[in-house]
């Protein structure tokens, strides 16, 4: 009985590894949060550039500032990867699948957002959680009523978005219907790359499998490039052609603060770290807030003007289908927990009393145990 008041007593006491992770997390979520709402107006500020060379000046940088990081986490984390889980065929199809899902995504959002709003392609670009939430559904896995409703607000709401027809670019070359299809084409590879990172963080530090993600990243988005593209500058400095074009002396500093940091490591990395303290559908909805911040620095730029009501009332729409899912997410989470605690339970109950009547409801509770 004392060490069952004990144990109760332990079981009781909150616990703060767990409070101090969440809390962790979600200062790391809010800095991604918003240096990824900056990427796509940090990035179209490469005037004239071809959206696929601004993918690969973005990874280069990505890659250039990650070498090291990466080099010092894999160093401290040495003694607990398992070297024997990365060198497999396994490992290296899910970073393969997770190079191009991201380099297909990444290369189309910035399409996207050449002929729509900024708010437009990454509030579509970013409906991967809702992409997850309705896969789950599919599969048959429990889905709470909130995270249903949630994603059911959030469809409703994008659809009330590209219906704004008030909109334009700065640009000249308004195409808010072609462009929305190319951002929302990116939602469902985004959820796959989020549900694939979340695979590869059991095996290595996230700092790494960014390096090598994005490293794979660069060499198909390079070949791409010079299979469909004139290549004449490309092995230069040039500012529009050429693969180091991002080095040249009128986008170096640029170059290395506003797309190497900010985009790079805060906001592309941003997405991977997160999935260190969310599961992945979580994370992918948070991003549906980007298109706030996103919009702003658009407008201020002067790449967008400023959107109609339509993008206000779906915006807000989504955010509020966005609270619901992450609510019912938390709210599942202990749900399963209980179950499970209750089933261990029965099962070490019915182990304790070895009568003859209880053999054969032993066996099935170390089934249900085991399964």
């Amino acid at each position: 009985m004392k060490s069952f008041e004990i144990s109760q007593h332990e079981q009781d006491k909150p616990d703060i590894k767990q409070d101090k992770n969440m809390v962790v997390g979600t200062i790391l979520t809010i800095i991604a949060l918003i240096a990824g709402s900056a990427i796509v107006p940090l990035v179209d500020e490469y005037k004239g550039v071809p959206f696929i060379l601004r993918s690969i000046w973005r990874c280069q940088l990505l890659v250039l500032y990650c070498l090291p990081l990466g080099a010092y986490f894999y160093y401290i984390n040495r003694k607990t990867i398992d070297l024997s889980k990365v060198f497999t065929w396994e490992t290296l199809i899910e970073f393969l699948c997770s190079a191009i899902f991201w380099t297909t995504a990444s290369s189309m959002l910035l399409f996207s957002s050449d002929f729509t709003l900024v708010s437009h392609a990454t509030i579509l670009a970013n409906l991967g959680g809702i992409f997850i939430i309705s896969l789950h559904l599919v599969r048959g896995a429990p889905v709470h009523q909130f995270e249903l409703i949630g994603a059911i607000i959030a469809i409703i709401s994008v659809i009330i978005c590209i219906n704004d027809g008030n909109s334009t670019k700065t640009n000249g070359q308004t195409n808010i219907l072609l462009g929305d299809i190319m951002g929302l084409i990116c939602s469902p590879l985004y959820g796959l790359y989020y549900v694939v990172s979340a695979r590869l963080l059991k095996k290595l530090p996230s700092i790494c499998i960014i390096e090598v993600s994005f490293t794979i990243q660069f060499f198909i988005t390079s070949a791409f490039y010079i299979l469909f593209y004139d290549i004449k500058d490309f092995y230069s400095f040039d500012i529009q052609y050429g693969i180091l074009g991002w080095a040249s002396s009128e986008y170096l500093l640029y170059s290395l603060t506003a797309i190497g940091v900010i985009t790079g490591v805060l906001g592309i990395g941003g997405y991977v770290f997160t999935l260190n303290y969310f599961p992945p559908h979580i994370v992918g909805t948070i991003y549906l807030l980007e298109p706030v911040v996103g919009q702003i620095l658009g407008i201020i730029l002067g790449q967008d003007n400023m959107p109609g009501i339509f993008t206000y009332v779906g915006t807000f729409g989504i955010m509020a289908g966005l609270v619901l899912s992450i609510k019912g997410d938390l709210m599942k989470a202990p749900k399963a927990s209980k179950l499970q605690d209750k089933d261990s339970e029965k099962g070490l109950s019915m182990m304790h009393t070895p009568s003859k009547e209880s053999i054969g409801s032993e066996n099935s509770s170390l089934e249900m145990m085991l399964k």
